[in-house]
C-alpha cells in the first residue's frame, strides 16, 4: 500500500467519532483505526500482536498515518478506543476510502452468498450465519449482515440492505448469486436500483424454471460469454448475460 493510500485512509478514519476523554489522549482515532484496518488485512486479530507489528514498521507508518509519536499505541489503548467506536461509522469510512482508492468508471460486479462464520458465535453460542457481498474488482467485502438461523432469510436480508449498499457504492452494477436469490421481490428491487443480476435457476424451482424457458423459447441463441469448465468433478456452464 502506497503512502498516498495510507494518508487517505487515515483521513477518512479521522471522521469516526472518538468517545475517549480528550485528556491524556496521545494517539488520534485516525491512527488507531488505520492500524486496526491494516492489521485486519494482515489477519492480525490480537491487539498485542498488532502492537508488536506496528512497532516493527513504525518508521514507515508514522508519517503516512499522521502521527507525531515516537512509538505506536499499545494494545490496551487500541482496545479501549475500539470499544467506544461505531461499527457503522467504521464501515462508512472504509467505503469512502474504497471509492477514492479504486477510482474507475468501470462498473463493479459483486457476488452475494451466505456463509457460517467459523469464529463468530451468537448469544446462545451458535455459529453466526452471515450474508456477504464481495466485489470482484478489488476482492473486498462491501457489506456483511447476520441472517439468523434460516438460510431462506438471505434474499430478504439482502433486499433490506440494498438501499444502503447502492447509496454507498453507486458503481455496483451487477450482482451474481445462486438459486436462492432468484426471487421476484428481490429482482424487482434490484431493477428499481438499476442493477443487473445473474442468478441460477434450478429444478427445485419448477414454476420459475418453466417461466424462464417459456420467455426465452423464442429468443435468438448465441454462444455464452464464458466457456464450459470442470469444477469438483462436475461440468458446469457459466453463461454471460446482457441487460435485462
Amino acid at each position: 500500500m502506497s503512502d498516498a493510500s495510507l494518508a487517505s485512509l487515515a483521513e477518512v478514519f479521522s471522521r469516526v467519532s472518538d468517545r475517549r476523554d480528550p485528556r491524556g489522549v496521545r494517539h488520534s482515532i485516525q491512527v488507531l483505526m488505520s492500524l486496526v484496518f491494516l492489521g485486519m488485512l494482515a489477519r492480525i486479530r490480537e491487539m498485542v500482536v498488532l502492537q508488536r507489528w506496528a512497532g516493527q514498521h513504525w518508521h514507515q507508518l508514522k508519517e503516512a498515518l499522521g502521527s507525531n509519536r515516537d512509538a505506536p499505541p499499545n494494545a490496551t489503548t487500541i482496545s479501549r478506543a475500539l470499544a467506544g467506536c461505531s461499527l457503522v461509522e467504521f464501515r462508512q469510512a472504509f467505503g469512502e476510502w474504497l471509492r477514492q482508492t479504486v477510482a474507475s468508471d468501470e462498473p463493479w460486479t459483486a457476488s452475494v452468498d451466505g456463509k457460517t462464520a467459523r469464529q463468530g458465535l451468537d448469544a446462545q453460542g451458535n455459529p453466526v450465519q452471515l450474508l456477504t457481498v464481495l466485489v470482484h474488482q478489488v476482492k473486498a467485502v462491501l457489506g456483511q449482515w447476520s441472517v439468523g438461523e434460516e438460510k431462506s432469510n438471505e434474499p430478504a436480508v439482502l433486499k433490506q440492505h440494498l438501499s444502503e449498499l447502492f447509496e454507498q457504492f453507486p458503481m455496483l452494477r451487477l450482482l451474481t448469486g445462486d438459486a436462492i436469490y432468484a426471487q421476484r421481490p428481490l429482482v424487482e428491487a434490484l431493477m428499481d436500483h438499476g442493477c443487473d443480476y445473474l442468478f441460477q435457476v434450478k429444478a427445485n424451482q419448477p414454476d420459475m424454471q418453466d417461466a424462464v424457458q417459456a420467455c426465452l423459447a423464442a429468443a435468438d441463441q448465441r454462444p455464452p460469454a464464458a466457456e464450459t469448465h470442470e469444477k469438483r468433478g462436475l461440468w458446469q456452464i457459466a453463461a454471460g448475460c446482457g441487460s435485462r
